[in-house]
Order: C-alpha cells, then sequence, then structure tokens
C-alpha cells in the first residue's frame, strides 16, 4: 500500500512539474498544484522526500526562468516598469520589476529573502541578478531579438516563485511528521530506514534486502530541507544549534535575533527538537556541515561573483540556438563591464548609473539596439561642417553606395529600419532622385554603411570622408 501510495505521489509531482513548465497560466497555478499534492499526502510521513522533490525542482525553475528575465530584457515591458519609466523619465529599473513579484509581509506572498534562498547554490543566477540590480539597465542577451513567446519566462519565473512560496510554507510540518513516525516506528518496519537522512532521500528498506543511498544523494536532499526551512523562517538555525547542543548534554538557551520577525519560532523550534530526538552524533555533524556551507554561501560574495567577466552568459538561449562558446563569452564580458561601469565608486558630476545604461545599451542590446547605438555615439563625434556636407556627398555618389550596401549583405528594409526612414524613401535616394536627403539621415547612411562593410570585411566607399567613417569603425563592439 506504501509502495502505491509512493507511486502515486511521485506521479502526481511529475504532473505538477510538467504543468508548470508548459501550461502558462497565471502566477497561482504551482503554488495551488503543491498545496494539492501535500494535502493528498496529508500526514503520511513520505510527504517528507515528496516535499524535498519539489522543492529542488521548483528551486531550479525560479533559477533558470530568473536567468531567462533578465537576459532577454521582456522585464522592461513590464506594466510598472513602463509606468515607472514614463512617470519618473528615468532609464527602465529592474528593481521595479523585482519588487512587484515579492511582499513584504511573510503570509502574503514570496518575500525577498525567500528568493534569496531560492538561488543560493545558484551563482550564475546570483551574478546575472546582481549585475542588472547593479547597473540599473537592460541587460540583453547578446542575440537577435525574434523568439518565440519571449514573455514566457516571466510567467515561468513568477510560477515557479509562487510554487516555492508554497512548498517552504510546510518544511517544518513535513520534518515534524517524519520525525515523529521514525521515533515510533519498529526496527523491524520494511519501510524505515537505517538512518533519518536516508528517509529523507526516499531510501525504504525492501524485502529483498537493505537499499541505501550513496552519500552524496542523502547530502543534498539534507541541504534543500535545511535551505527550505531556512527560507521559511531566519530562526531554524538557531533552534538548530540549540537543540543539538542540548541532545548532547549541554546547557544552551535561545538568544532569537532582534532583527528577525516573530514569525516562525514556534515552527524552527518544534522541527529543531524533532530532528535532534532521530538524528544520530554522525547525522547531527552532517547538519551541521550543511548550515555552514549555506551560512558561508550567504555571504556577501556575489559582488565578486557579478564581477567575473570570465563566467558565460547565463541564458539558456545560447545553448538551445546554436551558439558558440565565443558569444557567450562576449556576452559575459559585456555584462561585466556594465556592472563595473556601475559600481564604481562615487564622484561629483558622474552619473555612474547612466553611464551603465549608456554602455549595456551600447554592448548588450540586440542587433538592431547595438547599431543605433553605435551610430548615435559616432553621430555626435563628427565635426558640423562635415555633417552639413553628407547630403551631397550621398547624393552625387548614389549607385556606387547602393551597390556597396547590397555587395555587404545590408537588406533595404534592413538599412531604412536603422535610419528610421521608410524603405520607399530610401530606395528614392538611392536613386538620387528628388531633393537630397536630411543631414542626420544622410551622415547616419554614411556611417551604417562604413559599419556594415567593416563588419562584412569588405573596404567602406572612398567617397565616404574619414571623418564621417572612423568614429564609427573605430568603436569596441561585434555587430
Amino acid at each position: 500500500m506504501e509502495d502505491c501510495l509512493y507511486t502515486t505521489v511521485r506521479r502526481q509531482l511529475g504532473t505538477v512539474v510538467l504543468k508548470g513548465e508548459f501550461v502558462f497560466q497565471r502566477h497561482l497555478h504551482r503554488h495551488d498544484d503543491v498545496n494539492l499534492v501535500m494535502s493528498a499526502l496529508g500526514n503520511d510521513p513520505q510527504c517528507l522526500p515528496v516535499l524535498i522533490e519539489l522543492g529542488v525542482t521548483l528551486r531550479r525553475d525560479v533559477a533558470s526562468a530568473l536567468r531567462e528575465v533578465i537576459a532577454t530584457g521582456v522585464w522592461q515591458s513590464d506594466f510598472r516598469v513602463r509606468s515607472a519609466v514614463a512617470h519618473w523619465r528615468e532609464e527602465p529599473r529592474f528593481q521595479v520589476f523585482l519588487d512587484h513579484g515579492l511582499e513584504k509581509r511573510r503570509n502574503r506572498g514570496p518575500k525577498y529573502e525567500h528568493l534569496d534562498a531560492a538561488l543560493l547554490t545558484f551563482p550564475e543566477a546570483r551574478a546575472a541578478l546582481y549585475r542588472v540590480s547593479a547597473a540599473e539597465c537592460p541587460q540583453h542577451c547578446r542575440t537577435e531579438t525574434a523568439t518565440f513567446a519571449e514573455d514566457r519566462h516571466v510567467d515561468d519565473y513568477r510560477e515557479a516563485l509562487f510554487g516555492w512560496y508554497a512548498a517552504i510554507q510546510h518544511a517544518h510540518a513535513c520534518v515534524v511528521r517524519a520525525a515523529r513516525w521514525f521515533a515510533g516506528a519498529q526496527p523491524s518496519d520494511s519501510r524505515r530506514p537505517e538512518a533519518f537522512t536516508h528517509w529523507m532521500s526516499g531510501t525504504r528498506r525492501r524485502p529483498c534486502g537493505t537499499v541505501r543511498e550513496t552519500a552524496p544523494t542523502a547530502q543534498r536532499a539534507l541541504q534543500e530541507i535545511i535551505l527550505m526551512m531556512h527560507a521559511w523562517s531566519p530562526h531554524t538555525f538557531e533552534a538548530i544549534d540549540v537543540a543539538f547542543q542540548k541532545a548532547e548534554g549541554q546547557d544552551a538557551s535561545h538568544a532569537w535575533g532582534g532583527s528577525f520577525e516573530p514569525a516562525g519560532r514556534p515552527e524552527a523550534q518544534a522541527a529543531a527538537e524533532a530532528l535532534a530526538r532521530v538524528l544520530s552524533p554522525r547525522e547531527r555533524q552532517q547538519v551541521r556541515d550543511v548550515i555552514d556551507g549555506i551560512e558561508s554561501d550567504d555571504e556577501y560574495r556575489d559582488m565578486d561573483l557579478a564581477k567575473d567577466s570570465t563566467l558565460a552568459c547565463t541564458s539558456d538561449r545560447h545553448r538551445a540556438y546554436g551558439a558558440g562558446p565565443g558569444e557567450r563569452e562576449d556576452c559575459a564580458t559585456a555584462r561585466g563591464r556594465v556592472y563595473e561601469e556601475a559600481s564604481q565608486p562615487w564622484s561629483e558630476g558622474v552619473d555612474r548609473e547612466a553611464d551603465a545604461a549608456r554602455l549595456a545599451r551600447f554592448l548588450l542590446g540586440p542587433r538592431t539596439d547595438r547599431i543605433q547605438a553605435a551610430l548615435a555615439t559616432a553621430r555626435a563625434a563628427v565635426a558640423r561642417e562635415t555633417t552639413e556636407r553628407a547630403p551631397q556627398v550621398w547624393h552625387d555618389n548614389a549607385e556606387h553606395l547602393r551597390e556597396a550596401r547590397e555587395a555587404a549583405g545590408l537588406d533595404l528594409h534592413d538599412a531604412a529600419g536603422h535610419l528610421g526612414i521608410k524603405s520607399a524613401t530610401l530606395e528614392r535616394f538611392e536613386q538620387a532622385a528628388g531633393k537630397l536627403p536630411g543631414r542626420p539621415v544622410s551622415l547616419g547612411y554614411l556611417q551604417l554603411l562604413a559599419l556594415t562593410c567593416t563588419q562584412a570585411g569588405r573596404t567602406a566607399p572612398a567617397c565616404i570622408p574619414q571623418a564621417v567613417s572612423q568614429p564609427v569603425i573605430s568603436l569596441p563592439t561585434t555587430l
């Protein structure tokens, strides 16, 4: 009967994971699925390994979806982000997007502490989060923007976050329930493993003999449940320390942290005391080692992590769409430059965030954004008198310039889009028909041709003055 129940719940768990991945409903979808599975188990002690498996899946999904939200830049389409940009006339701020999915009150939704715990052992996700939060500017992936359903990353992230929030609420109660059953079960019971940590990883004795999980599997399961308990209550580690000291015959008492919210203290204390009764001295030491590892990971090492430009681009899009490792490394280097620009020491008269925003648009945007940023930067470096001569240069060499554009592989429609004019207008100008084009359009066209020829490995047309071509071809970007 127990085996049938475990198999059924495993199947339900697989259904939850599939629904969370492929059905993009609103944010409480996976939250309700978690509660459904846990309520179906009721008081069955098997709830603990099932909850651990749920937590592993949801925590990984939170990290993966958040990386894609940052890499694609889809967070900038969020209604609150666009409203803040329009109201305050500022650069899009990632914190506005992040705060929209987080709560300040513990029992009303996921808090920042819950998100932080979910990302604790995912350095790529933490680096991406700290880079975009520090620079407060676009952090696009260096790939084309035409991908299917980019906004699904937002739904994935918020569904996984609310699912993780639902899962961690059950952590302490599941530990207490499983520990009580383990303590009361007879050693001859085939469902009872030799050690409680084996129970956490779903290992049970079978009639044909003893099935034991490898040490790394049990260690990972132990880490996951302790991390879930810590995410729900900041008093967990202190409660475990006190309970273990008492179990070893030492005098110890709680000195609950004054800066922590009081909620979660009874849960943490009950779970810690239940663990102390069923864990052997060796297992208690394993728990202490896991806690030390979590606390060392929780120290403020993210600044160094975010600055590490050798950490490859964290987006799954590069792997999914067949991009080579060089593109991922270029993306990582660009992100590192943006973060370093934003995190420079403050100095009077220098707006680091604005500089980082401009650098991000220049280095990290999709191809169209990078070209427009390059043209805008190069246009500012051209003297006024040279700009005034650009329309006549284009008019006098229209056919030769058109041939150079086609040879370099720049489509008429794309070129018009980069210049902000219609394709028919560009075609008429390239035929030297009608009036001369305006100065900004003429200068942009000449610089766009110089840039395109350089990227295609061709020599730019000699009729383009060096004072026009040099500012754009010398820019440090790969388009």
